[in-house]
């Protein structure tokens, strides 16, 4: 039996792929809430964390969106105390991937296209 293992964040502008990560993710027993951007997400982020008994475990965070850019989502997330302590995953299909999820503090990569196990992997390291 699936228990609920915790609240995963997806940061995505793509709609096609949000869903299924969601869909992906509740298979597996993890609660998903989405955002388009980092805007969105931030928003998210801190109402989430004041309102649910638990933080996200887990960002998944897409890199290139528009309003607010990956980049930009974690600056402003490392900026406030209340949401700075939650892991990021840096998903994305940027050739230099792995330098760029270094400079943001990410715990880990998952390239495009996305390797489901590769992904289940990263978000129950941090959400099981």
């Amino acid at each position: 039996m699936a228990v609920s293992a915790g609240n995963v964040l997806i940061v995505e502008d793509d709609a096609d792929t949000r869903e299924m990560l969601a869909a992906l993710l509740a298979t597996q027993g993890f609660h998903a809430v989405s955002a388009e951007d980092g805007l969105e997400a931030l928003h998210l982020l801190r109402t989430v964390r004041r309102r649910a008994p638990e933080e996200p475990c887990l960002v998944l965070l897409d890199l290139m969106m528009p309003r607010l850019g990956g980049l930009e989502f974690r600056r402003a997330q490392l900026g406030d105390p209340t949401v700075a302590s939650v892991p990021v995953a840096v998903i994305s299909g940027a050739i230099d991937l792995e330098q760029r999820a270094a400079a943001l503090g990410a715990v880990a990569t998952v390239p495009k296209p996305i390797d489901f196990d590769r992904l289940l992997g990263v978000v129950r390291r941090y959400c099981a």
